[in-house]
């Protein structure tokens, strides 16, 4: 069997991102810079998923940048946590935290009440129906909640977001970066709440 390939580009270093659930890397999933320039490739992970909130997005590109700057993955974790801090400091614009989906089917025919499906019900309780094939895009208030209640439209005014659960997009970006040095987020975790600790004890 032939298996037939074709030249993409030249690399500095490369990176293949594994599976969630096995160390094997992914072929569609991996960053990497290009060599001889100030520029990187990124394929599958969350900075080219068309869902990803442009704070996430904007994260996951300086965790590589630091990544590439210092070989050290530690020192990405550093980077994360300026992001965190941020993030839990209230002072990212909620603009920044939009998530865009695509409605696949009729509201009706939703079994599971997801976030795409809140979003959905709230935009028709506005009359903006959302027909299968359409976007809907929306920020996370409340992800503890149920339905319509969990979020809020982007087109609404948006000053409030769900904390916890975006600090959870961070740290999964973090991990597609470091996984494949080992660091999974149970990992990364382990380093930020450490870090806490350390930050708490200096003012005591």
């Amino acid at each position: 069997m032939e298996i037939r390939l074709e030249h993409e580009t030249y690399y500095d270093w490369i990176s293949f991102v594994p599976l969630r659930d096995s160390d094997a890397g992914a072929l569609t999933k991996y960053f990497g810079k290009i060599a001889g320039e100030d520029e990187y490739k990124y394929r599958g992970i969350e900075c080219r998923q068309r869902s990803t909130p442009s704070y996430i997005d904007d994260a996951q590109k300086a965790l590589i940048r630091a990544l590439d700057a210092y070989s050290d993955p530690e020192a990405v974790c550093e980077e994360l946590r300026s992001w965190v801090n941020r993030l839990e400091r209230g002072a990212v614009d909620p603009n920044e935290l939009v998530i865009t989906n695509q409605v696949s089917k009729k509201r009706e025919d939703y079994t599971q009440s997801t976030r795409t499906v809140g979003a959905s019900e709230r935009a028709a309780d506005l009359g903006l129906r959302r027909a299968p094939g359409q976007r809907v895009s929306y920020v996370v208030v409340d992800n503890a909640k149920r339905s319509r209640e969990r979020v809020m439209l982007a087109s609404e005014e948006l000053d409030e977001y769900d904390v916890g659960f975006y600090r959870e997009l961070l740290v999964r970006a973090e991990a597609s970066v470091l996984s494949p040095l080992g660091w999974r987020e149970k990992r990364i975790e382990q380093f930020l709440s450490s870090h806490d600790e350390i930050s708490i004890k200096s003012f005591l």
